[in-house]
C-alpha cells in the first residue's frame, strides 16, 4: 500500500505560505511491530497495512552516500521532506521534533534518527543544509541529491512529488513526518500541528521499546 492510499486515515497537511505552498537493537530489528497490539496507543496516523521503508540513498551533509535503511539499523527513523528557505512549516516541524526528543528519555533518544531530505537542491547546498539543521540539532541528518534523485526519493516514500515555481521562490511539498520502525516498515506518520510535540514524545516511547515488537 502506498502512502497516497493511506491518506484517507488522516488529513494531509500541506505547507501554505509565501514561499511554502501545498500540492538491544538486534533484538528489535529482527521483529515486527505488532500494530494490533500498540496501534490503539499511538497518537499518530496508524497505517494498516503498513508501507515498506522507502529505499533512499542520497549524499549527506558530509558528502558521503547515506542509505536510510542500512544506516539506521535497529532504530526508529523520522524522515521529513522539506527545504531550508521554507518560512513556516519546515522550521516548525524540525523544532517540534527536536523538542519532543529533548523531552524524551536518553534511552529513547539513542534509538531515534531524524533525517531531513531537501526538496530544493538548487538553493540547499550541503553547507547551507548543515547550518540550518544545526539550529535544531547537530544530530539531525541532512540529505541532498539532484532534483531527479529527490523526485525518485519522494516517489519511493509514496508521497506527492514537490514542485518549484518558475521564479524558484515557492516550493510545494507534503508535510508528513514518516516514522520508520526497526522492522523497516512505516506504521505511523504525523502531520504538522499544535499537538505534534506531545504526540511524538508519546509515540516514540512506544516505538523504541522492545516490547512493541513481536
Amino acid at each position: 500500500m502506498t502512502l497516497l492510499r493511506a491518506m484517507g486515515l488522516i488529513a494531509v497537511v500541506i505547507a501554505v505560505a509565501s514561499g511554502c505552498a501545498a500540492s538491544s537493537p538486534s533484538s528489535r530489528s529482527s521483529g515486527h511491530l505488532d500494530a494490533a497490539q500498540v496501534g490503539g496507543e499511538l497518537h499518530g496516523g496508524v497505517l494498516s497495512p503498513p508501507d515498506h521503508e522507502a529505499a533512499i540513498t542520497l549524499p549527506d551533509t558530509t558528502g558521503s552516500r547515506y542509505n536510510i535503511e542500512t544506516r539506521n539499523h535497529g532504530k526508529v527513523t523520522l524522515v521529513y521532506f522539506g527545504y531550508t528557505h521554507c518560512p513556516d512549516v519546515c522550521p516548525t516541524t524540525m523544532a517540534d521534533i527536536a523538542e519532543a526528543l529533548r523531552q524524551s528519555s536518553a534511552a529513547v533518544r539513542r534509538h531515534v534518527t531524524v533525517v531531513f531530505v531537501s526538496v530544493d537542491p538548487h538553493r540547499d547546498r550541503l553547507s547551507v543544509l548543515r547550518s540550518w539543521l544545526d539550529r535544531y540539532s547537530h544530530d539531525f541528518v541532512g540529505l541532498r541529491g539532484s532534483l531527479r534523485q529527490v523526485v525518485a526519493a519522494q516517489r519511493a516514500a509514496g508521497i506527492p512529488v514537490s514542485r518549484v515555481s518558475t521564479n524558484g521562490k515557492t516550493v510545494e511539498h507534503s508535510a508528513e513526518i514518516l516514522a520508520y520502525t526497526p522492522d523497516h516498515l512505516l506504521h505511523v506518520l504525523y502531520n504538522e500541528g499544535p499537538s505534534t510535540i506531545d504526540d511524538l514524545r508519546h509515540d516514540l516511547a512506544i516505538l523504541t521499546t522492545a516490547a512493541a515488537y513481536a
